[in-house]
């Protein structure tokens, strides 16, 4: 497993946790999944663009909780549809609720395998019993069973 963080973790962690500490372009030639998490900052903001989804290994997926305004959502699009991308799970949007417009939700109504959820992807109140149901199509989706309340 690959990581890239602003400063690297000690070596002794990466040995415990069997993770190798990568720079940026490495993680995105490299990854079959590459799991966002970044926060925003000026640094940041549109920071997986067009040039960076080229960049990333044919067939990878991206998976994204972390800011919504770090992703260029028309240049994802881009590389899901093109399948440059096999996929895409978002779970934070440049603009939130997600909007109308969003080039996101054509892939999602057509079929290509694209996941967007509510931003609840944190899970901190999956334990809270009167928000299991916020958690169901989660699991629903990894088993391979329909999503319930679906909209596109």
């Amino acid at each position: 497993m690959l990581y890239h963080k602003r400063r690297r973790l000690p070596e002794e962690v990466d040995r415990a946790l069997s993770i190798t500490y990568v720079e940026v372009e490495a993680l995105a030639a490299e990854s079959d999944y590459l799991v966002v998490l970044l926060p925003y900052s000026p640094e940041t903001d549109g920071m997986l663009d067009a040039t960076f989804f080229s960049k990333m290994k044919a067939s990878a997926a991206l998976v994204s909780c972390g800011s919504g305004s770090v992703i260029d959502e028309g240049a994802l699009a881009e590389a899901v549809r093109s399948g440059h991308l096999s996929g895409a799970a978002l779970d934070t949007y440049e603009w939130e609720p997600l909007r109308a417009d969003s080039p996101l939700l054509p892939l999602a109504r057509a079929g290509y395998n694209v996941l967007l959820t509510p931003h609840i992807a944190a899970g901190a109140s999956a334990q809270d019993p009167g928000r299991s149901e916020d958690y169901a199509n989660i699991v629903n989706h990894i088993q391979g069973r329909p999503l319930r309340y679906r909209l596109v």
